[in-house]
């Protein structure tokens, strides 16, 4: 995956949560407050806004 593919965020159940651009995989700083902070994180730009979702929990597939 590259960063500025767009992407389905897909949740634990296999549903699609999010539609986006992705922007990279880290651990997110403090001032995220990510509710898993110690986890990686996949950051997607959602309608203009960077969310943040963590990779243990979250799958992403090229959006087609």
């Amino acid at each position: 995956m590259d960063v500025g593919n767009w992407v389905n965020v897909i949740d634990e159940g296999g549903n699609i949560c999010a539609t986006g651009q992705y922007l990279g995989l880290g651990v997110p700083s403090k001032d995220v407050q990510a509710r898993y902070p110690h986890l990686k994180h996949y950051a997607v730009q959602v309608e203009g806004q960077v969310r943040y979702y963590p990779a243990g929990f979250h799958t992403l597939v090229l959006k087609s």
